[in-house]
């Protein structure tokens, strides 16, 4: 699911174009979110209960990371109350925040082991810790952005994203849907300042046609 890459207005526009011919001028929503610097993780839920916890890895083989995950206080063990589908799959990345980095980096300098060189490698490191008692104290975080499942709540992406943060998940801060591609360069603009005030490290904005039937 490697995301196709582009710096320039004018690819974004061309994106559009292409997107608008192929769907033979039906009318189509873009979702606007933030591309979180983490480590990608994909977790499964049966019944309302996290069961599973992988890594990308090399795209076809990831790591478990079950135990760890479950320390991490953003990422739900069991739903609270009722809606979501009996068995689903959510992705997105661990993160570690901004305020633990520096943190952890003052205390390795403290104890003169070696630093990190950003939060994802940092959150990775902790990730694939062979102590869960680690990752607990490091405070990693959790942002998710694609839901997959045979039962989801809507064909948007957007829809679908407020229903899993309704069963209490962390989705992407700010995240907009759109109609125009003037609307896209907007959230694009806008993120492009406002992301140094965010708590993670982020590396780009998604744009993605929201309807899945689309």
């Amino acid at each position: 699911l490697s995301l196709a890459n582009t710096y320039s207005e004018a690819d974004v526009r061309d994106w559009y174009e292409s997107v608008k011919k192929g769907l033979a001028g039906e009318d189509f929503e873009v979702c606007c979110e933030m591309k979180y610097d983490g480590l990608s993780i994909s977790l499964t839920y049966v019944k309302g209960r996290l069961t599973q916890a992988v890594t990308r890895g090399d795209g076809v083989h990831g790591d478990d990371v079950t135990a760890n995950v479950k320390t991490i206080h953003s990422i739900p063990l069991i739903l609270p109350g009722t809606g979501y589908p009996d068995e689903f799959e959510i992705r997105g990345e661990i993160l570690m925040p901004w305020s633990s980095f520096e943190r952890l980096n003052k205390e390795r300098e403290t104890a003169e082991e070696p630093l990190f060189a950003n939060p994802r490698n940092a959150a990775s490191g902790t990730l694939k810790s062979l102590d869960s008692r680690v990752v607990a104290q490091r405070q990693l975080d959790a942002y998710l952005y694609y839901l997959l499942g045979e039962q989801l709540p809507a064909d948007g992406h957007y829809e679908n994203l407020e229903a899993a943060a309704s069963w209490g998940f962390k989705i992407s801060q700010g995240m907009r849907k759109v109609r125009t591609v003037d609307e896209v360069m907007d959230f694009i603009n806008y993120w492009d300042k406002e992301r140094k005030n965010l708590p993670v490290a982020t590396d780009g904005i998604v744009l993605k046609v929201n309807s899945l039937n689309q």
